[in-house]
């Protein structure tokens, strides 16, 4: 027993079948006409002496069936002007081209231009009154006359409305193909652009790392080796702080891939990324590394949001980092936390006036902090600093309502 299930997947196989070789549908759909037209000129709906034309015309007007959809418009005009040849010199044939004259009308409000169906139901309804009016002479013909130009014109108007319904079906699921297609296309922009986005992320996350690192331990091991020939002890602590430096790296690089490895993590840069509360031990540990600098934060601190105390963290570490590689270890450097109706980091150094070399132009370093900047809805100034030095300034939102 053949279920629902079943037989709308033969339904749908019977159909993707038909859409692929629609050349061989028709074929198969034209020897049907034919074969029900050349049934009724033998089963009496032909006069005797009009048979053999029958037979003809049940051949010769099934044969456009099977072009009905690569030229619909040429096929039905054809077909109309030799239905109306054919009804004018042998009236007696009209039943055996009944039914291709329908499928081809139908068939050209379907695929024939969106003119082309009134024209098509006015057609049909004047050829099926013109029959009823060739035979209006014959003995009696008047008392069936207007039944039958009535049934004639109400299958032209059938065959306009069902080929309008189809039409509107096939523009329905062509539209919906080309709106999947398009969605489709949407969704592979989103995820080249979510890729760029992770791109992009996993550069600043290297670049603050490593950058900042590697600054630090060129740094102390400059001031480490000077101090080995006076203070033995002092390059002792120096190498034990480049050791350190090397290790906080060294997880930092650790954590950044294990965000990467983890196809779970929903927030890469919450779990175990910096955030506000570990930018003095970032300035601590900067200040052990030789550089003078020192924290200052005005306001009161709040709650942030994991995305926004990783921008500070990492705005702080760039900006000492630029510190230490353009203006010198023994540099004077302020940091600034600025807690109001928005959040103001900065880090200033008192470093020689006038433009740095490296400050000319945007590094990656500043770069980043302007993107991380904007990804928070904020904002990021730097310069030379009239005085002398350089600054970073960055103003971050706060959220609206926070303590």
């Amino acid at each position: 027993m053949t279920t629902v299930g079943e037989r709308r997947t033969w339904l749908d196989r019977a159909v993707e079948a038909v859409r692929r070789h629609p050349l061989v549908a028709d074929a198969v759909l034209a020897a049907l006409v034919a074969a029900v037209s050349l049934g009724w000129a033998t089963d009496g709906h032909v006069a005797r002496a009009d048979r053999v034309a029958g037979l003809v015309c049940a051949v010769l007007f099934a044969l456009p069936v099977v072009v009905r959809r690569r030229a619909p418009l040429p096929v039905a005009v054809g077909v109309a002007v030799a239905a109306a040849i054919a009804m004018l010199t042998v009236p007696g044939v009209s039943a055996t081209i009944v039914l291709p004259v329908l499928v081809i009308g139908y068939s050209v409000v379907v695929h024939g231009p969106r003119w082309a169906g009134p024209v098509t139901a006015a057609v049909l309804v004047l050829g099926g009154v013109l029959p009823v009016v060739l035979r209006l002479g014959a003995p009696g013909a008047g008392s069936a006359a207007g039944v039958l130009a009535l049934v004639g014109a109400l299958f032209g108007v059938i065959v306009w409305l069902l080929g309008a319904l189809r039409r509107a079906q096939l523009r329905s699921v062509e539209q919906l193909r080309e709106r999947a297609r398009l969605l489709e296309e949407g969704r592979r922009q989103e995820v080249r652009l979510e890729l760029l986005a992770e791109r992009s992320r996993i550069s600043r996350e290297v670049h603050d790392i490593v950058g900042h690192s590697l600054s630090g331990i060129i740094a102390q091991a400059d001031g480490g080796r000077f101090a080995a020939a006076r203070d033995p002890q002092r390059a002792v602590e120096v190498l034990g702080g480049i050791a350190d430096a090397g290790r906080d790296a060294l997880g930092d690089i650790r954590a950044l891939l294990g965000t990467l490895r983890d196809s779970h993590a929903d927030d890469p840069d919450g779990a175990t990324a910096p955030t506000v509360d570990d930018v003095p031990a970032l300035v601590a540990q900067v200040r052990a590394g030789g550089l003078p600098v020192t924290l200052e934060v005005t306001g009161t601190p709040r709650p942030l949001a994991a995305g926004t105390g990783l921008t500070v963290y990492r705005v702080v570490q760039e900006g000492l980092t630029n510190v230490v590689k353009h203006a010198g270890v023994a540099t004077p450097t302020r940091v600034t936390l600025a807690w109001g109706p928005e959040l103001e980091v900065a880090v200033r150094d008192d470093g020689p006036r006038g433009p740095r070399p490296a400050a000319t132009r945007d590094g990656y370093g500043l770069v980043g902090m302007r993107e991380r900047a904007a990804l928070q809805g904020g904002s990021l100034e730097a310069g030379s600093r009239p005085d002398g030095g350089f600054a970073v300034r960055v103003r971050l939102p706060l959220p609206v309502g926070a303590p």
